[in-house]
């Protein structure tokens, strides 16, 4: 709550709690509300719109609005009317309602949590048990946190880079009795190849095969200079990581740096 034009209070609230009935009982405490809102009136409920388009119904104060944006977005506010603004996004304007920018600017922490953890949530929408739901929103609010502080000490990664690193931490620390194998070129190493002891060994030859080779882990990443993929094989490979590498230098920088 911020204090307007010194005369009353602006509110901003989610939609869990607002209503044109709450919009209307505020008003006559001399407090304004700029929420984000679900519900909204028949009409503008059923009315379709294409992206960039409003529809809007006021009542004395109330201004009840839906705007398509990627998704509609239904809006109340008693300080808005369908005024928009420009906004640079990337290298092109674009227009936003002003209640959007406002309310994006007041908003609470809960609010941002909620925004960012949108897009990385673990909880599965048609999920029927309610204690795993509960369960995995809690650890999804943990790992917010530890980002939040993360970033407050000096942390520089985004979102997505910090989760991955923490999955690598947790999989390096508990990892007994789990075994992970990587072994195709181009997909995700082993976090546990950075840690405990690795030893080279030689492909054992098959009924097929005196001689078999696997495509090496570490050159196969890499591209040559028309963009394509390198392939190389070898006839060595780590047992403890299950895949192919040569003797010099790939087996050292496959198991020494995160990023070879």
């Amino acid at each position: 709550m911020e204090p307007f034009l010194h005369k009353g209070y602006c509110l901003t609230i989610d939609n869990y709690y607002s209503s044109p009935e709450l919009a209307d009982k505020l008003v006559s405490w001399r407090t304004d509300t700029k929420p984000q809102e679900k519900r909204s009136p028949k009409g503008n409920a059923e009315k379709k719109l294409k992206k960039g388009e409003i529809i809007a119904f006021q009542r004395g104060k109330v201004t009840v609005m839906k705007w398509m944006d990627k998704k509609k977005v239904s809006l109340l506010s008693t300080i808005h009317n369908t005024e928009m603004e420009q906004i640079q996004v990337r290298s092109e304007m674009k227009e936003k309602p002003k209640i959007v920018m406002d309310y994006n600017n007041t908003m609470g922490g809960v609010d941002r949590m909620d925004q960012n953890l949108k897009s990385f949530e673990i909880i599965k929408k048609r999920g029927k048990k309610c204690y795993r739901k509960i369960f995995f929103h809690i650890f999804d609010i943990a790992v917010w946190n530890s980002y939040v502080v993360y970033r407050k000490n000096g942390g520089k990664n985004m979102q997505l880079e910090f989760r991955l690193d923490l999955i690598d931490r947790v999989i390096e620390k508990y990892h007994s009795g789990l075994n992970f194998h990587h072994g195709r070129p181009g997909s995700e190493p082993d976090p546990l190849r950075l840690t405990e002891r690795h030893f080279l060994e030689i492909i054992a030859p098959t009924d097929k095969k005196l001689r078999p080779a696997r495509q090496c882990a570490v050159c196969c990443s890499k591209r040559n200079e028309n963009g394509k993929r390198i392939r190389k094989e070898t006839c060595y490979f780590c047992p403890d990581c299950d895949v192919g590498l040569c003797i010099t230098p790939c087996f050292k920088l496959y198991h020494t740096q995160k990023d070879f």
